[in-house]
Formats: structure tokens, C-alpha cells, sequence
């Protein structure tokens, strides 16, 4: 019998390592559509509330305890929220009650919420904040992305200073408004948001907003253009989209956004409103899928290619996430649209992209597995600091992808290569830098 319970126990403790779900909290007044910050492991934050009752709740030990923060001087319920630390929150509301639009706010607090100060405003008839975000690689940078407050150009402020200034930039419209949760920031010169209305798209800007592009996602499941997901891994090459009918299928680019192709899921639910985020410096991501029937998660480690589900608490309909990566481990949390709080603990020891070595040469190697369907990795070693352009080409010279272009310091590293929207047959893959140029031959074999 003492055996016996050993091997129980044992199980048990395997079972809370799996990298499962699990509920910590649980909030009144949050709203239908709260929105959550994650700082670090410990510190969360939570916006929302009823209709013209703003909301802010703030957990210090790990989503065990929510205190509600003071609302003094917020007008309306909440639809973005970010924390840089225990006191600095910054939050958006609708620019009217419910979220229906009008000259929305942005409110800063440096006490948790002892005072708060409205910084920004849209003007206008038609303003929401859509969400307020800042870069994971350096947190000076920031934007914050409001629908077109006339109807004719958006509305985004940027910070460069960690939000002490911003400055207003209003890109032409595309003739729709954007999506809530759908902001994302790389770095000052990348970032972007989903959009609201057919053709499905996600506006981008990678020179700093000098211009924009709306770009039609392709292989998106269900009939909605609401954007409800978007995310780029930190190299800006690979990324991920979603609606909020999301069934089987996702939208998926390895080549900066300039082409996206349909990524299949293993949802098994109906339509859902469907969350991604990648972990900063990584090829992992998470997507959940929140709907009336319960949530459910999935994660891969390549990009979106493959994915493995995650278990999460059956009958909850999660509105928003958020993670952040503190060494080997990632700390998430979720928020549902009953005020229900989830967390997730996840060991990554074993990916690493970026590795450090002494390097004498440049070098580009075999990609391996070789031939392949549909993935392959292709590893390469930077001599000396510099531009890094890798180039796959068919057997007509004809370039079909760039799978690395970013600047890169002395080091190995290794990029997937995903050949799922090309056909079988030989291709060519070429790195250049600092005037090095190496080919290789690979082998799509479908």
C-alpha cells in the first residue's frame, strides 16, 4: 500500500509539470471582454468591467490574490491594458459606453491607481483603443492603435522613451476599422494590428510607419474578417493570424508577412475567437481558442508548423492572454469572459535559437532533414556582425522565399524553413554577408 501511494504521488507531480492549465483566481466586475498584462511571473494586471464601470485588478504573488485598483477619473469600461511595473499601468477604454466608439482615452497611473491621468486622446466620433503594447526586446518602445477616429485615418501613438512621450501618426485607412487584440511591436521599425472587415488583413509597417501595408490573409477558417490573433516571432520573419470564428485553420507567413498560406490546427471545437502570442527570442508560440462551449490551447515550436495541445479547464471562454519568458520558463495567464483566472508554468530548456560560440569562418550548412516534407532546419555560423540574407530559389532561379533577412552578431544559429505552400522539387538556398556568399541544394519531397 505505502507503494501504492508513492506511485500516486509521483504521478501527481508528473501531472502539474506537463505544462497543463490550471485556475488560480476568480473576478467579479471584470466585464465580458477583459484584457490582461503580464510584467513578470508574479505582478498581472486585469481591465475590463461593465458597461461605463471601468475595471482594474492587480495580482503581485502570481495570480493567487487580485486587488481592485482605484478607477478615480476613468469614465468608461476598459479594452486594453499594459503594465510596465507594479505602479506604471497604462489603459484604453472605448470612446464611449460599451465600447461603441467616440474620442477614446488613454490613462496612465505611476501608483497603481491611486491617480490617473488621461495622456492621450483620439478626438473624434469613432475611437477605440484596440490595444496598448510594448516591445518584449526593449521595453522603451511602445505603440498604441485606435480605429480611425473619423473614418478616414488611423490612430497611433508610438513611444520611444517607455511612455513618457508619444508621438501621433495617423496612416491612411484601409476602409476598415481594426481589431481589438490584434496589436503587435517588434521593435521601433516593426509593428502592426489586425483588421474588421472583409477581405480578412493586417496592416504593417516595417520602416517605423514611413508606410504601410494591408496585406489579405489567406487559408483563415469561419466566415469572420475580425481579426482576434496576430503575432510575429522576434527575427520578423515568421508569423501568425487568426479570426474570431477560428475553426481548423490559421494564417501563417515565413517570409515577413509579404505571403500567407493556411496553417491547419487541431481545434476540435466549434468557431472561437482565437489569441496568439509568441515567446520573445524563441520559435515557440501558443495560441487559445475561446468560445461558448470552452477553451482549448495549443503550442508549437517551430513556428506555427506543428502544434500539441495543452490541457485548460473544461467550460471557460478565455478573452485574452498574455506570457512573458523569465530564463528557461514561461509564465502565462488568461482571463475569461467571466473573470476566471488561468495559469500556465512552461519549461523551454530545450530550445535555444540563438547559440554564442567562438567563430572563425561564415558558414552556411546542409539542411537537414534533406529531402523533406514539409520542414527543415537550416543551420549557419556568423563570422563577424552584418546583415544576414538567406534566399531559397526553384530550379528556374526564380526567388520563392527569404528566410532570414536581420542583422546578426558573431554566432551559430539555425532557422526553419517551412516548404508548405511551394511544390515538390529542387530548390537552391543562398546566404549572403559582409560579401561571404555560400549555395546549397535541398529537396522538397511531397
Amino acid at each position: 500500500m505505502k507503494y501504492f501511494f508513492t506511485y500516486i504521488l509521483i504521478l501527481l507531480s508528473l501531472s502539474k509539470l506537463n505544462s497543463q492549465w490550471i485556475q488560480v483566481s476568480s473576478l467579479s466586475n471584470a466585464g465580458i471582454s477583459p484584457n490582461i498584462s503580464v510584467v513578470n511571473s508574479n505582478i498581472v494586471f486585469i481591465a475590463g468591467g461593465p458597461n461605463s464601470l471601468p475595471f482594474v485588478a492587480r495580482s503581485t504573488n502570481g495570480g493567487l490574490n487580485f486587488t481592485v485598483l482605484p478607477a478615480n477619473g476613468l469614465n468608461f469600461e476598459l479594452y486594453s491594458v499594459w503594465g510596465l511595473d507594479e505602479n506604471t499601468i497604462f489603459v484604453g477604454d472605448g470612446g464611449s459606453a460599451g465600447g461603441a466608439g467616440g474620442n477614446a482615452k488613454v490613462y496612465k497611473t505611476t501608483n497603481a491607481g491611486n491617480n490617473w491621468i488621461n495622456i492621450l486622446s483620439t478626438g473624434g466620433t469613432s475611437g477605440f483603443i484596440n490595444g496598448i503594447v510594448f516591445s518584449r526586446t526593449n521595453p522603451q518602445i511602445g505603440i498604441i492603435q485606435s480605429d480611425p477616429p473619423t473614418g478616414t485615418t488611423y490612430w497611433i501613438a508610438k513611444t520611444t522613451n517607455g511612455g513618457i512621450n508619444w508621438i501621433i501618426d495617423n496612416p491612411m485607412a484601409s476602409g476598415a476599422a481594426a481589431a481589438q487584440n490584434s496589436v503587435i511591436i517588434i521593435d521601433q521599425n516593426f509593428y502592426g494590428f489586425g483588421l474588421n472587415q472583409s477581405p480578412a488583413r493586417v496592416g504593417l509597417t516595417t520602416n517605423g510607419g514611413f508606410s504601410w501595408s494591408y496585406i489579405p490573409l489567406v487559408g483563415l477558417s469561419g466566415s469572420s474578417s475580425f481579426i482576434s490573433g496576430f503575432a510575429f516571432n522576434t527575427d520578423k520573419i515568421h508569423g501568425l493570424a487568426s479570426n474570431n470564428t477560428t475553426l481548423n485553420s490559421i494564417s501563417r507567413t515565413t517570409n515577413g508577412g509579404i505571403n500567407w498560406f493556411q496553417q491547419i490546427i487541431p481545434n476540435s471545437s466549434s468557431p472561437s475567437s482565437c489569441n496568439i502570442k509568441y515567446v520573445p527570442g524563441t520559435n515557440i508560440c501558443y495560441i487559445i481558442l475561446g468560445g461558448a462551449s470552452g477553451s482549448q490551447c495549443f503550442k508549437s515550436t517551430n513556428n506555427g508548423a506543428n502544434w500539441t495541445t495543452l490541457t485548460m479547464p473544461p467550460n471557460i471562454n478565455i478573452s485574452h492572454f498574455d506570457l512573458v519568458k523569465t530564463g528557461n520558463f514561461i509564465t502565462a495567464y488568461a482571463v475569461s469572459n467571466t473573470g476566471i483566472v488561468l495559469k500556465l508554468t512552461d519549461n523551454i530548456t530545450s530550445v535555444e535559437e540563438y547559440k554564442p560560440y567562438i567563430i572563425s569562418e561564415y558558414k552556411l550548412s546542409q539542411n537537414f532533414p534533406n529531402p523533406f516534407n514539409p520542414s527543415t532546419n537550416i543551420n549557419y555560423s556568423v563570422y563577424k556582425p552584418g546583415w544576414v540574407r538567406i534566399t531559397v530559389y526553384n530550379i528556374l532561379g526564380e526567388r520563392v522565399s527569404v528566410i532570414v533577412d536581420q542583422y546578426k552578431k558573431q554566432g551559430n544559429y539555425s532557422v526553419l524553413f517551412d516548404s508548405e505552400n511551394l511544390p515538390a522539387g529542387i530548390y537552391f538556398y543562398t546566404m549572403m554577408i559582409n560579401g561571404f556568399s555560400e549555395t546549397k541544394k535541398m529537396i522538397i519531397n511531397k
